[in-house]
């Protein structure tokens, strides 16, 4: 048998520019978040050219259970491999595993719990999130055939992060990739082939996690990783799992008050638009969710990066990291804010062009998304910088500042002045001032560390 070799007995950040291992790590993870995305807005695609309007709300109105899952998922795997990195630059393997082991079992109680307590409840789960009498059959199907692939969602994105972290960055994406894949493809089948409708979305979703999740199994399980799930390693430890927790707390709270705030949202759409606004803005939610799955990509590629360097005490290369990431970050999103605002309605076409009533508001809610769409970067990658940095306290401070402090009461206040327009304003709105937050945050810490702000450089890593 092959003898397997460790991040330690190879190391994969020796040799390398810190440009290129920020490449390695978050060019896989940007693709794979970028073809999830893309398999996500396709799913409405077909959905809204099939189903209709009713059917793209139906979807929309399940967001925020999508977010529960994965604020789940964040709460146990970002804090998990947080952990993980940093037990890596301490040269604790064991310790490592350890952590792999016990995030494994506790993404899956957790996960089976909150399916178990969705399929009990599922209709007045879904009249709370906003589902009135005319869109309910299309989100009670929708749910019904999903929720299973919620389940193995929320267990493969916790685990993901580990195969990016051990070096296997590729193979990460893989995961992501594999799962797309069979979904675009089974999703016509099913919805247009087969006359599933609704359901058939649903079902192709499932396949793909399917896939996915013994794609993961199968590395864990196998030779090609070091880090292995074992069951000696499965036994929870109280304080892996509370260590696990609080470093990922300030994802859950941001997942949490992200789906608290889809709720509030759905039902000031209901009130000042009607389902037709609940499905523009699902629309303008998938367009800008596929803008911001990169940079979700660069924030998990550079997150090990940090977290590595934090804990062999190399404190400025782990800076020097979130600069570069900031800096990419804003590339993206500024290409994406031109495109958003010139292209929009032909965007909103896309998913249903006969329904012009539908293009119209769609269009409109798009722009209003994305006006400040270009410095998302700075509160983002300063919210995953505290985190793997071990500082949950601040990371969830940013997290929950622009949801619960800013947007809920903005989404709230802004409608009974300027209606519907208010509800598309106030992210934009909240983005201005969390990021003023964010900045404000950062210069305090890069001033504690000696460290100049973000676009000079000052140091040159070594690894």
């Amino acid at each position: 048998m092959a003898k397997v070799v460790s991040i330690h007995e190879k190391n994969p950040f020796k040799g390398r520019t810190l440009a290129q291992l920020l490449v390695k790590f978050s060019a896989p993870a940007v693709a794979g978040m970028f073809v999830n995305a893309l398999y996500s807005i396709i799913s409405r695609i077909y959905v809204g050219q099939d189903v209709g309007a009713n059917g793209l709300a139906g979807i929309t109105i399940l967001f925020p259970l999508g977010l529960l899952y994965i604020g789940f998922s964040a709460l146990i795997g970002v804090g998990a491999n947080s952990l993980f990195s940093i037990r890596l630059g301490e040269k604790k393997e064991e310790e490592a595993q350890r952590i792999l082991g016990n995030a494994f079992v506790l993404l899956t109680l957790v996960a089976g719990v909150l399916t178990l307590g969705s399929y009990l409840f599922l209709d007045p789960v879904l009249t709370f999130l906003g589902a009135d009498s005319e869109v309910l059959p299309y989100a009670h199907d929708y749910a019904w055939v999903v929720l299973p692939g919620y389940f193995l969602f929320a267990i493969g994105v916790g685990m993901n992060n580990f195969i990016r972290s051990s070096g296997h960055p590729k193979t990460a994406m893989g995961t992501q990739f594999i799962g797309a894949f069979i979904n675009l493809v089974l999703g016509p089948v099913f919805i247009f082939m087969l006359h599933w409708g609704i359901k058939g979305a649903a079902a192709a979703t499932v396949c793909g996690q399917v896939v996915s999740f013994i794609w993961i199994l199968l590395f864990f399980t196998g030779q090609r990783s070091f880090y292995r799930l074992r069951w000696k390693f499965f036994r929870l430890r109280l304080d892996i799992v509370w260590g696990c927790m609080a470093i990922g707390f300030s994802q859950f709270a941001f997942q949490l008050a992200s789906g608290l705030l889809n709720i509030i949202l759905n039902h000031a759409l209901l009130k000042y638009g009607g389902n037709v606004a609940i499905s523009a803005v699902g629309i303008a939610v998938s367009v800008n969710t596929i803008i911001l799955m990169p940079l979700i990509g660069i924030s998990q590629g550079a997150q090990p990066l940090i977290g590595y360097n934090h804990g062999a005490r190399k404190y400025a290369t782990a800076i020097q990291t979130l600069k570069m990431a900031i800096r990419w970050g804003m590339v993206i999103t500024t290409a994406g804010f031109i495109l958003t605002e010139v292209f929009a309605r032909p965007i909103a076409a896309v998913f249903n062009a006969q329904d012009l009533a539908l293009v119209d508001m769609a269009s409109r809610a798009i722009r209003l998304f994305n006006l400040l769409l270009a410095i998302v970067p700075l509160q983002m990658m300063t919210t995953s910088f505290f985190q793997a940095i071990n500082q949950p306290l601040k990371a969830a401070f940013l997290s929950l500042s622009r949801q619960v402090l800013f947007l809920i009461p903005l989404v709230l206040i802004l409608p009974t002045f300027l209606g519907l327009t208010g509800v598309f304003l106030a992210p934009a709105c909240a983005d201005a001032i969390s990021t003023l937050i964010s900045v404000k945050m950062l210069k305090a810490f890069f001033d504690k560390h000696g460290q100049n702000f973000f676009f000079s450089k000052k140091h040159t890593p070594s690894f």
